[in-house]
């Protein structure tokens, strides 16, 4: 009890905690989590994985509740050293630092004050702990554990057998003979032994054995646990003179009474197919979603399912309808819904917040929700839910159903939370060797996992979205997939790598024939099975004429196509061509008549475009007379809009058939030269001479491709799985000459760069899960990202961009550029200062590669020190970098001349080069 844990000094008054009483705290805590938040199916993992229990059996029959109360109990073995014992507070005076001491000496550690361990350093806590664990003769299952429980376990077992080497940071002496060794190894062991003898266990070889995903589900719990019980809001430190804590067996009480907010949700039934989406969105379940939901009503032990289907029949809402029976079938306490961009984030999480809504209140429950991404603290719908935390009423009730729980905000937290809509990075991450990554495993471990557009992810970002999978297949969580259509050695990937999770062997696996023209399509696991549900009634089909047009007859098409007015889509496949297109059309038929929509524009404006186009020709806009849209690849991502005519780049088909889904979307009155639906297609080429910029995005392998087989009319949806089996298949084509020798020179490149980035996936990836190894090298050479946007980059193969807040100058000071108002002078107001943090805007690619990252983010520090240094000592702006654009809209950046406007975003003046999305 002389030993301390934590010291603090307030106001001049000493303060410290015993570490028993802090070994106790977090031994109860991580109990209480087990037991109370973790969902029934972690519950049930751990109790199963769990293997060797001695006489355990007969004490009690929860040996996995008492094992993590017990990794709770020595998670700070290692706090027992002189090593630890003797670090210097951070803030506090000497004087605390002398008084621990004195009571040490006062315990019989004589010497402690004024031993000098050299290479104290050396042997930080938690590695200290691991090492006390393996002398007492612990496996490294636990006690690799107890050496990541700050986030990341040692690179290899040398670490640890090293540390023999510093025995005086230990028992601060090295003569074996010494009382004090032996007093301070007595310490140890008697903490040691009080952590098992308080968990029912009579000595350490009634300790079962842990396998490796259940290791990471431990340590995950452990560090939770660890950081509530040393927030001292929730567990107090003591004045320097007690020894003991008032009322301790109320102090565990008390303290997860100001931690919890709610508590998982475990559903133990559902409502009937056409009960639950009548409550749930409002509507009768069309025929696709009947299927899913009686297909997934069937599934003794869901596993992933893999919904296909066209645009517009109501893939969300069938995925939402699995993920509820899923969640009763499994024991799950959560979703995490993943989408491919920020936007369409944004757009999820407000149908989410009234699906929960919902589901909570059929449940009679309070639930947290969470937005995830690197702009969630200014989405407006969260900010708002935010004030429901408060919004109790005096009988215990809550006036609304979700709310926002602020102890799981932070890129280290946000996973945890039980409901989290994000960008798919969240989702990818699982698969990063990053820091505290068991965090993020063990919050994923208790969802069902919803993730959108799965067609939208390159041969790089499968690698990561793989291995998550594969990591979910062993922890049994469901997994739903949803995308328009996939090709077939995709959705086989998807299925084997979840079920190599489940411990099956590929030549045990066995997948059902499936017609090249089936459409829509489930394909699900249950247990080991491989499923298809295929035999919908074919539907109507929509045909969309396919017209090749020229680029240089763009502008004179367009013209003749409005000619009785209409909305016309043009989707390019890079910003610079957009822009240049967007001018074209701006000098023929007016500013007001066009709009120009791709990813360099400052985040608030592009927001405020998305709105609008979705208010003017969205299902239920007011569409005007005449409108052209010119966009990148942003408008074939979940913008629910509708055009009359589409003309696009040529790009694979899989993506060519997403950007037709904005195509007579709806059933709506049309004019009568654009009633039926015609897509036209640029940058065809018979030589196979196609725009480097599409060249650089996608590759000619696919183009060539596409263009061989692109028919001159598609029906949708019925032509959808054939083209893309087409495309996708290995059928090579019949090409003579030249033409032969570029088709397989761009094979030859498109193998090689799919090697390629498989390749660099690699080196921050974990590896697969093995129920054989210890958490000992899990995270060995990691990946080092200080936020979370560029530890996105590393999953997404993101070329190197940075992102500022852009503003303009106003007068003697700067504003934002819709509304030109000098607010250089209140940035204190947090509606200000909040307002510019949503100015963002990333520098492209091409132009950082210029002089490299670290230059230019060198001469931006050293540009925000002289012009905005005030900008560091507000929230919502400290850290961040800014630009500020003249009265002109144009920067110079470090030699680079940039301009920006509302109208075509940001261009590079002297130099354009086209630009990957």
């Amino acid at each position: 009890m002389s030993l301390w844990a934590k010291k603090e000094e307030k106001n001049g008054i000493f303060f410290w905690l015993p570490l028993m009483v802090h070994l106790k705290d977090t031994m109860d805590v991580s109990r209480w989590l087990f037991e109370h938040w973790l969902s029934d199916s972690q519950r049930e993992l751990c109790r199963k994985g769990l293997k060797g229990m001695g006489n355990r059996e007969a004490v009690t029959p929860d040996l996995a509740s008492d094992l993590a109360s017990f990794l709770g109990g020595i998670h700070d073995l290692g706090k027992a050293t002189p090593a630890f014992q003797t670090k210097k507070g951070f803030s506090n005076s000497k004087t605390l630092d002398d008084e621990l001491k004195e009571k040490l000496e006062r315990a019989g550690l004589s010497g402690i004050s004024t031993v000098n361990l050299r290479y104290a350093g050396c042997s930080p806590h938690s590695l200290a702990g691991e090492y006390l664990l393996k002398k007492f003769g612990i496996g490294d299952d636990i006690g690799s554990i107890i050496g990541g429980h700050h986030g990341k376990p040692v690179d290899s077992l040398r670490d640890i057998l090293n540390q023999s080497e510093y025995e005086a940071n230990y028992f601060q002496s090295n003569d074996l003979r010494s009382s004090v060794r032996a007093l301070w190894l007595a310490a140890q062991k008697e903490t040691f032994e009080w952590a098992l003898r308080e968990n029912g266990f009579s000595d350490k070889d009634d300790l079962p054995k842990i396998p490796e995903p259940v290791q990471v589900i431990y340590e995950g719990l452990i560090i939770m646990a660890d950081w509530i019980a040393s927030n001292s809001d929730y567990f107090p430190l003591i004045n320097i003179d007690r020894e003991i804590t008032e009322n301790p067996e109320n102090r565990l009480r008390m303290g997860i009474s100001k931690w919890a907010g709610d508590t998982p949700l475990q559903t133990d039934s559902y409502p009937g197919k056409d009960q639950l989406f009548i409550d749930r969105f409002g509507f009768a379940p069309r025929e696709f979603q009947k299927a899913v939901y009686e297909t997934t009503e069937s599934i003794r032990k869901p596993g992933i399912m893999i919904l296909e289907a066209p645009m517009g029949e109501g893939k969300t809402e069938a995925a939402l309808a699995v993920t509820e029976l899923m969640m009763t079938k499994t024991g799950c306490s959560g979703l995490f819904f993943g989408l491919p961009t920020q936007a369409t984030s944004n757009g999820m999480f407000s149908r989410i917040e009234e699906w929960l809504g919902s589901l909570a209140k059929y449940h009679d429950a309070f639930q947290s929700l969470r937005l995830s991404h690197g702009k969630a603290a200014l989405n407006e719908d969260m900010n708002r839910l935010r004030k429901h935390a408060d919004q109790v009423n005096t009988d215990g009730s809550h006036d609304e159903n979700v709310y926002i729980n602020e102890w799981f905000s932070g890129r280290k937290k946000a996973m945890l939370d039980d409901f989290v809509v994000g960008t798919v990075d969240g989702f990818l991450l699982l698969a990063l060797k990053q820091k505290h990554l068991a965090l993020r495993h063990l919050g994923f471990s208790k969802k069902v996992v919803i993730v959108d557009e799965v067609h939208a992810y390159d041969a790089y970002m499968q690698q990561y979205l793989e291995e998550a999978i594969r990591w979910m297949g062993v922890y049994g969580v469901p997994v739903i997939l949803v995308s328009a259509t996939l090709p077939p050695e995709k959705r086989e990937a998807f299925i084997e790598t979840y079920l190599r999770g489940t411990g099956m062997k590929k030549s045990d696996m066995r997948f059902p024939e499936v017609s090249a023209n089936s459409y829509p399509l489930i394909t699900y696991t249950d247990g080991q099975n491989v499923l298809v549900k295929d035999d919908f009634r074919e539907g109507e089909n929509k045909e969309i004429h396919i017209r090749k047009l020229d680029n240089d007859d763009l502008l004179e098409t367009v013209s003749n196509l409005l000619a009785e007015g209409g909305v016309v889509g043009i989707v390019v496949n890079t910003v610079k061509r957009a822009q240049e297109i967007g001018k074209k059309c701006k000098d023929r038929f007016g500013s007001n008549t066009v709009e120009i929509l791709h990813s360099s524009y400052i985040a608030a404006d592009r927001v405020r475009k998305e709105s609008d186009l979705i208010n003017e020709i969205g299902k239920n806009g007011k569409r005007p007379e005449m409108k052209i849209v010119i966009g990148t690849q942003v408008i074939e991502q979940s913008l629910d809009i509708d055009f009359d005519v589409m003309v696009s780049d040529l790009c694979p088909v899989d993506l060519l058939l997403q950007r037709a889904g904005r195509l007579h979307r709806h059933d709506i009155d049309r004019p009568e030269k654009l009633k039926e639906p015609v897509l036209y297609v640029m940058g065809t080429n018979q030589e196979f001479k196609f725009a480097r910029g599409s060249e650089m995005v996608y590759g000619k392998y696919f183009l060539i491709r596409t263009q061989h087989f692109l028919p001159d009319t598609i029906r949708v949806p019925s032509d959808i799985p054939v083209l893309i089996q087409e495309v996708y298949g290995d059928e090579d084509l019949k090409l003579d000459g030249s033409l032969k020798e570029k088709y397989e020179e761009a094979k030859r490149k498109q193998q090689i760069e799919i090697e390629e980035k498989k390749s660099k996936a690699q080196q921050f990836k974990i590896d697969h899960p093995n129920p054989n190894k210890t958490l000992i090298g899990w995270l060995r050479e990691m990946d080092i990202s200080e936020t979370e946007e560029t530890a996105a980059a590393q999953v997404r193969d993101i070329q190197e961009t940075i992102e500022v807040i852009a503003v303009k100058k106003t007068g003697n000071g700067y504003g934002t550029f819709k509304d030109n108002v000098d607010v250089s002078g209140r940035i204190s107001e947090t509606r200000i200062s909040k307002d510019l943090a949503g100015q963002t805007i990333r520098i492209p690619g091409h132009i950082i590669r210029k002089q490299g990252i670290s230059h230019e983010i060198k001469w931006l520090e050293d540009y925000n020190r002289k012009s905005l240094s005030e900008w560091q000592k507000e929230p919502w702006l400290k850290g961040e970098l800014g630009i500020i654009f003249d009265e002109d809209g144009t920067f110079d950046l470090n030699g680079t001349e940039l301009k920006y406007d509302n109208e075509y975003g940001l261009r590079e003046v002297k130099e354009v080069i086209d630009e990957k999305i």
